[in-house]
């Protein structure tokens, strides 16, 4: 008869893990908006995407925790814990070049050259030393892949400020990239709400490849009972 230890599993690996692997480097938008649908409609995204990558990305969303320091306690307690800082950040590697990535960068302006002082055909870029409403983004969006799923796993950085400045190192044969740095900032009328301003999207479907059943879909790998039924797919 097998002891209890012995029943106890051997791997996190299960049928459902397949279908919850993020993939590849996925995009990023700025400015990101769901637009419900009349009616039945589902609706549609829109938003607009800050260029093209290279070596992908960093996401980093973390919480700084302090304990309290009791006397006569040597050790950390549980409910002694709380939250002192959050901090949300995108590190992207940009390949693609445009003044306006450039302007944010630097928290410059830019204009059109009027061929007076520079020549005509030229986009103007000049650093001040101060900080405007506009280079606050009003989200920022990470929009990447879970295998088990139509839908994307979406991440969004809500008053993203560029805080990275510009930064490349130009080689022969071989593209440019410089990295542009945002970081999560909390609206002045959301203040007092200490919680981090991002959110995150993550596709119900993608909880289990019974979901992907229910929507009448083929689980390649799954077992039988958990494909859809022919009543399922019409």
């Amino acid at each position: 008869m097998p002891t209890e230890y012995e029943k106890l599993p051997k791997t996190g690996y299960t049928q459902d893990t397949p279908k919850r692997f993020q993939l590849n480097a996925g995009a990023l938008l700025e400015n990101l908006t769901w637009v419900k649908g009349a009616e039945e409609a589902g609706g549609k995204w829109s938003g607009d995407l800050i260029g093209a990558t290279s070596g992908g990305s960093s996401i980093s969303l973390v919480n700084t925790f302090r304990q309290a320091e009791i006397d006569g306690v040597f050790t950390a307690v549980v409910g002694a814990d709380s939250i002192e800082s959050s901090e949300g950040k995108f590190e992207v590697n940009m390949i693609e070049w445009t003044a306006n990535n450039l302007k944010r960068a630097l928290l410059a302006d830019v204009k059109t050259s009027d061929g007076t002082l520079y020549p005509e055909g030229f986009d103007v870029i000049t650093t001040r030393r101060e900080v405007k409403t506009s280079d606050y983004i009003e989200n920022l969006a990470y929009v990447g892949t879970i295998t088990g799923s139509d839908d994307p796993i979406i991440i969004i950085m809500h008053h993203a400020f560029p805080t990275g400045g510009l930064e490349f190192e130009p080689q022969d044969k071989q593209e440019g990239i410089y990295k542009l740095v945002f970081e999560a900032r909390a609206s002045a009328t959301d203040v007092n709400d200490t919680s981090l301003p991002v959110t995150i999207l993550f596709p119900s479907i993608a909880d289990g490849v019974s979901g992907l059943a229910a929507k009448g879909k083929t689980i390649d790998g799954a077992p039988t009972e958990v494909q859809p039924t022919e009543e399922d797919t019409k």
